[in-house]
């Protein structure tokens, strides 16, 4: 067996890796953008050209050279002997998922259903041509204006192979469904774990005379208090949302135990190397954000990423609790209502819709969800714009970050002033993110704005985190969850920290980007 850490060795994010058989069949273990390499090079408005795509990022070595490419981008050919027969896809985040536009509709893509429908809701919102689920085909141009080795889109589409469970006859046309079984001669199983978005999975593959784990990113299962704690205010069956995890474990234990074959654990290693870590769960998440609204009786500004659906069912349950609404955009509404299509577990109840209003944002151009969420609203009564905030500012939360400050300069300044804004997602870890934030105080102070959760000292940004917790696997309960899975092998991926992992299992941990086993 032959293992390769393309990208996401010695640091977080952009997993690409590479398992090969000693047939020289094998699989890709994401497809991320590695967003520290990426900065290097682009930021929001320098992009890497769409009629040169593969050239460029190639070029740039931001993507590897492996035939798994597109045919119509003009993908070289490689002096590759890997056959690549599937690409698993862990997750719904960029730094896991955000170069997938690029690789050949022909190698099926792997994954949860509730990944494939973030993706596919994210797919209608104009992404670029990296990040694209549905292909688009682009072509050499015939204008003669255009150079012939720069590509245009033909506005057809090609039929991609996507392998999921028990949703095909769910898929759109521009998707063609593989069953699992014929993705791989040995077993593989995806394994749901528990992370800061639905739909985030493990894997499980026997390679040659051994099983291969591939955690992708995970957090702990609550504690038997939380548990409780969500079961009364979120339900039983969304309480199993956060035992997954501890599922997880539980099925490959009794796998491995079952087969007495060798475990080689790919494994992440995000907050190993955090010195002062956050200890939050989601339960102190929802209390703190409680307390903050139910101290107020202004408007509040809520930021915190709507895939983490366990997050935004916490804001509507405060907004239940607090007799608000929680009014989210267009778009943020018509994930819920995919993701309702999808699983049943997250179709909202009668009282939960009543809580719900959808804010009309301020925009000419609407994509076709957009438009019909709006639509949908609209006849359901749930539609709100300005004028209703305006008029009654301590009845909503409305779900803001920072790039939709724009929306908010239709609140009248007075309801603005004295408002509170609630920063409940993840702090700024790059220089560009740094910016941001510095550029959002100015919105804040021009128009009275307290934050919640971030402060400015001296002209530096603050992350309090009391309204956040990690999505990511503390370094105790990561020690805990390896010792259980007993592996033979450990590859420590999405760390900065390696060696965390070698003082505890020592010759165990193979920390080279390439590994023959």
């Amino acid at each position: 067996m032959h293992i390769r850490i393309i990208d996401g060795h010695d640091c977080i994010g952009g997993n690409k890796i590479l398992v090969c058989s000693e047939n020289g069949e094998g699989f890709l273990l994401d497809f991320g953008v590695n967003f520290k390499k990426w900065s290097l090079y682009f930021e929001e408005y320098l992009k890497p050209r769409t009629g040169k795509i593969l050239h460029d990022l190639l070029k740039l070595d931001l993507i590897p050279r492996l035939n798994v490419y597109r045919s119509d981008l003009l993908a070289p050919d490689f002096d590759s002997n890997e056959c690549v027969k599937f690409v698993f896809v862990s997750h719904a985040h960029a730094d896991h998922c955000g170069l997938i536009g690029l690789l050949s509709e022909q190698i099926p893509l792997l994954m949860t259903k509730e990944t494939f429908a973030l993706l596919s809701v994210m797919d209608q919102l104009k992404p670029s041509i990296w990040e694209q689920l549905t292909i688009r085909t682009r072509t050499r141009s015939e204008d003669e204006h255009i150079r012939t080795d720069v590509l245009v889109n033909d506005r057809k589409k090609k039929n991609r192979k996507i392998c999921l469970e028990n949703v095909e006859d769910q898929l759109e046309d521009e998707f063609e469904p593989v069953d699992i079984h014929q993705c791989w001669p040995n077993r593989v199983e995806i394994l749901p774990v528990y992370h800061s978005v639905l739909g985030a999975a493990a894997l499980c593959v026997e390679v040659d005379d051994a099983i291969v784990i591939y955690t992708g990113d995970l957090r702990a299962s609550p504690t038997k208090e939380e548990e409780e704690f969500w079961r009364s205010k979120l339900g039983e069956k969304r309480l199993a949302l956060s035992k997954r995890t501890e599922q997880f474990a539980r099925e490959i234990k009794d796998y491995r135990d079952s087969l007495k074959k060798p475990l080689v654990l790919i494994v992440e290693g995000t907050r190993v190397s955090r010195k002062a870590d956050t200890t939050n769960d989601e339960r102190t998440v929802f209390q703190n954000v409680l307390d903050a609204v139910s101290r107020t009786n202004t408007l509040v500004i809520a930021d915190f990423p709507t895939k983490h659906l366990e997050r935004l069912m916490s804001f509507l349950k405060v907004a239940q609790m607090c007799g608000r609404y929680l009014a989210l955009t267009p778009k943020d509404f018509a994930l819920l209502q995919y993701m309702e299509k999808i699983d049943p577990t997250w179709q909202l109840s009668e009282q939960e819709i009543q809580c719900l209003r959808v804010y009309h944002i301020g925009k000419v151009e609407f994509s076709k969800l957009e438009k019909e969420a709006i639509h949908f609203a609209k006849s359901s009564g749930l539609l709100v714009g300005p004028e209703e905030v305006n008029k009654s500012p301590a009845k909503y939360i409305v779900a803001a970050g920072y790039f939709d400050m724009p929306q908010m300069l239709d609140i009248d300044e007075t309801v603005l002033n004295g408002s509170i804004y609630i920063h409940s997602t993840s702090e700024a870890y790059t220089e560009e993110q740094q910016m941001d934030y510095k550029r959002f105080k100015n919105w804040l102070t021009r128009f009275g704005i307290k934050p919640r959760g971030l402060a400015f000292e001296n002209d530096e940004i603050v992350f309090t985190n009391e309204f956040h917790a990690s999505g990511h696997v503390s370094a105790q309960e990561l020690e805990k969850l390896i010792e259980t899975l007993q592996p033979d092998v450990i590859i420590p991926v999405h760390t900065e920290e390696k060696f965390w992992f070698v003082e505890r299992w020592g010759t165990k941990v193979l920390t080279q980007e390439e590994v023959y086993l």
